[in-house]
This record gives structure tokens, sequence and C-alpha cells, in this order.
């Protein structure tokens, strides 16, 4: 997809996606949480191999990565970047644990991380559907250690074709009024793209 094929309607429209979309994970995930998760308004950016190292501040290191699949009539991702002061606030939820460092995070840890993923993946996912009225189902979480810039060129390799961008709809949710942060990234491939657009009257692209 190139960036002349979105229009000003378009990008309202994916943003508008984004904040019925992510609002639905960030109520999941304040009761997940039981506690204040504000989300900032969503950036739609269109990505590819060359920006994916400029994506977001906190490419500092390792992070958490939470990849679930969207299938059924749309094809997808939706990839949740977890910060160690993040999970360790997520984890504490269940029980108490002194994260030091993403390596001390075992396969418990990581089953409570995946079960958050599930969980407000299928909030969004949920929403996708009421909104286009078509069937959206997730596979369950994979939780992935790496820096952000790998994380995401999964998606990019994924549902980019020759040398056609991807379009990354970017939430940032924020703990508490706090800078303990976290963001979720909703991806459709080029034709669920259309499908959508298709189902709330605007042309494809």
């Amino acid at each position: 997809m190139e960036s002349s094929a979105l229009s000003e309607m378009h990008i309202s429209a994916l943003k508008e996606i984004g904040n019925i979309g992510a609002g639905n994970a960030c109520t999941a995930l304040a009761t997940f949480m039981n506690t204040m998760v504000d989300m900032t308004v969503p950036n739609v950016r269109l990505l590819d191999p060359a920006m994916v190292n400029k994506m977001i501040a906190v490419d500092k290191g390792v992070v958490l990565g939470i990849k679930v699949g969207i299938k059924e009539d749309l094809t997808g991702m939706l990839i949740s970047i977890v910060s160690r002061e993040f999970a360790s606030r997520l984890i504490n939820v269940y029980y108490p644990k002194e994260l030091n460092s993403l390596s001390d995070v075992d396969d418990m840890d990581r089953s409570v991380l995946c079960e958050m993923g599930n969980i407000t993946s299928g909030a969004c996912a949920n929403s996708l559907a009421t909104l286009t009225g078509m069937v959206v189902d997730i596979i369950p979480p994979e939780a992935i250690a790496c820096s952000v810039s790998e994380l995401l060129k999964i998606p990019v390799d994924a549902f980019s074709k020759d040398g056609s961008k991807v379009v990354v709809i970017d939430e940032e949710f924020k703990v508490e009024r706090t800078e303990l942060s976290s963001h979720l990234f909703i991806i459709l491939d080029a034709d669920s793209l259309n499908k959508v657009f298709e189902r709330i009257g605007l042309p494809p692209v």
C-alpha cells in the first residue's frame, strides 16, 4: 500500500477503528489490572522495513511482545509491546514477584502476560466484528522477547508485498496516568483493510 492511496477520509476512519478497538481493549485491560488505564489518540502509520527502527521511543533493548493473529473474515495481527515495568505490574496482579529483567520471566509469568494479550485482543477483535458485521477470531497469543524493531518486522514480513507498506494503528496505554505504558498495534492486510472500508462505505485503496 502506498501513502498516496490513503486519503484523509481513510486515515480518519482508521483512527476511529483504532479508537473503538483499542477502547474496548483498554477497558478490558483496566478490568484485568483493577486500576485506571488511559489511552492516547491513535496514530495511523505506514510501516516498511526502512521505518521499523523509528517507530516508537521504547526501542531500547529487549521488550516482550505479545503477538495475536486475526483470522476468519479479516486477516491481520495484534501486537502488544510490554516493557519490563509493565510486565512486572501485570504479573503482580496475580502474585508478588520482583522482575529485574525480562530474562527473569518464566513460564508462569508468560502465561499471565499471554492471558492479558488474550483478553485485550479478544475485546479488540470483537469490536472489529461488531463494526464490520464480519466474523473475526483470534489465534492464541505468543510471547516473544526481542527488540521493538525485530518485533515489528514480523507483520512487515507477513503482509508487505513487493515493497509495499503495512498500515499500523498504534495505541499507547498509560496505567494510572504514569509513565508506565504499553503499545498496542492493530495491523490488517491490504485485502482486509479494503473489506473494512467497504463495510463502512468508503472506496477501496
